[in-house]
């Protein structure tokens, strides 16, 4: 975008969060705004408008989209895995196991157990509601 004209560009994201509820806007530290959206042609879209209907034509700086693939376990594996601690001398088992409907959705829904929540109180809340071990949950 202009440089010279921030303001524009923050009331044109405003509009489009607005206009789209898909749509996520944020600014990073680096004063880098991010547009995230439900794939790259909704992002395309998105952009398009942005620059077209909401910024009257102004030009933007876009960078190449960021593509995050997420996957899932839907099922306790049937496989035990083994992993080396980086000194060799310590031997992890595991198995992957898929959270509750009702732990996932508290997750996703409420504030108390999201990413935003610091690990502390949500550890607590994961720990006195879904019987996880404090230390454990801790770590994520």
């Amino acid at each position: 975008n202009n440089p010279s004209d921030p303001p524009k560009l923050a009331e044109g994201l405003k509009r489009l969060s607005k206009s789209d509820p898909l749509v996520v806007c944020t600014i990073e530290e680096s004063g880098e705004h991010i547009v995230a959206g439900a794939g790259e042609l909704h992002l395309e879209i998105c952009l398009k408008d942005l620059q077209d209907d909401f910024m009257n034509g102004a030009p933007l700086r876009i960078s190449e989209p960021v593509v995050s693939f997420r996957e899932t376990v839907t099922d306790v594996s049937s496989v035990q895995c083994l992993s080396k601690s980086a000194n060799k001398h310590n031997r992890l088992f595991c198995k992957g196991a898929p959270l509750t409907e009702e732990c996932s959705s508290q997750m996703e829904e409420n504030g108390k157990c999201g990413a935003d929540v610091e690990a502390k109180q949500r550890a607590r809340y994961l720990a006195d509601n879904f019987d996880w071990d404090v230390a454990e949950a801790r770590k994520i």
